[in-house]
């Protein structure tokens, strides 16, 4: 922020780079203005007219004053009204920042962008890239979580820091005293909005159900996951009862799968379940249809993710 504007709204689910621009406007408020120098914003607390009142109050202090409005998302269209007007003549020496966590509305996108101000919007990361994040934030508290653990984790509820680091305190928790946490542990604990329809999904195209699985598809993508979240569950279900099928074509029985496969037994019952129905074959197709996927998204697919998920749902299931 060497040469500032008097306007920057700040949107997306990236939490640690929009964190980072709230610590950077603080700072530089503070290191200006001394302790307290940062005007803040509270939408919980504080109204879009408290905020306009704030912009056009004059001050007799030296230098820039800074505003920060954090989540302004919060606020409804209309109740920006009483605001609006003003940022099209902010006062001079003033910067205000509004952030927004998620998608911005376009009563804020608009007036913000004809006003001269800066708009940047920060996506979440994939849940894939995620992953060494996971390992790492978890083991600086004491807790070993291997690849196939932290995928699932980001797979279940997203890429959102400050939630995956809420679900790894919980499952050092649960896994006390010991101090390795599984893909098993996670499914047991992680706390996923949609978890239940997602591993439907799952269960859907390990099941050959084309029609069932595109239908949750199109429902879980309406309700705002994205296809990167939802093809980690599939895999997971489909190395499962891919693993159970293999263990049954190499002649061990059903009743000894429990000394083959670790796991928690209803999550063994359920494989069995599926592998009855299931073939090598077919189960092997589906998971190389969706390692293409997660290799084409990694460069940006160039039909966009969703379709290429979509694809990939269609021929898999």
């Amino acid at each position: 922020m060497a040469e500032l504007k008097s306007i920057y709204l700040i949107s997306g689910e990236d939490d640690a780079k929009i964190d980072s621009w709230r610590t950077r406007l603080r700072l530089r408020a503070e290191k200006e203005l001394g302790p307290g120098g940062l005007e803040l914003f509270d939408p919980k607390t504080s109204s879009p007219e408290d905020v306009a009142a704030s912009l056009a109050t004059l001050t007799f202090g030296e230098g820039t004053r800074y505003l920060l409005v954090d989540d302004a998302g919060a606020w409804k269209a209309p109740a920006l009204e009483p605001l609006l007007p003003l940022l099209a003549d902010m006062p001079p020496d003033l910067v205000l920042v509004l952030i927004v966590r998620g998608k911005p509305l376009k009563a804020l996108t608009g007036p913000v962008g004809k006003a001269g101000g800066e708009l940047h919007h920060y996506e979440a990361p994939k849940p894939w890239q995620m992953a060494p994040w996971v390992v790492e934030h978890a083991k600086k508290g004491g807790l070993t979580v291997d690849q196939d653990a932290a995928r699932t984790l980001t797979g279940i509820v997203g890429a959102r820091d400050k939630r995956l680091a809420r679900e790894i305190e919980k499952l050092a928790i649960y896994v006390h005293p010991e101090s390795r946490a599984t893909a098993e542990d996670v499914e047991e604990v992680a706390a996923g909005e949609t978890v239940p329809k997602v591993y439907d999904l799952a269960d859907a195209v390990v099941a050959g159900d084309r029609q069932g699985s595109i239908a949750l598809a199109e429902e879980l993508i309406a309700a705002g996951d994205e296809p990167g979240r939802l093809a980690f569950p599939i895999i997971g279900r489909l190395r499962e009862v891919h693993g159970v099928v293999a263990l049954l074509d190499s002649g061990v029985a059903e009743k000894d799968l429990g000394e083959h496969i670790k796991g928690p037994p209803w999550k063994l019952k359920k494989a069995v379940a599926l592998a009855r129905k299931a073939d090598r074959e077919t189960l092997e197709r589906a998971l190389g249809l969706f390692a293409d996927f997660e290799m084409e998204t990694r460069g940006g697919a160039p039909l966009g993710d969703r379709t290429a998920f979509t694809l990939a749902l269609r021929a898999a299931a």
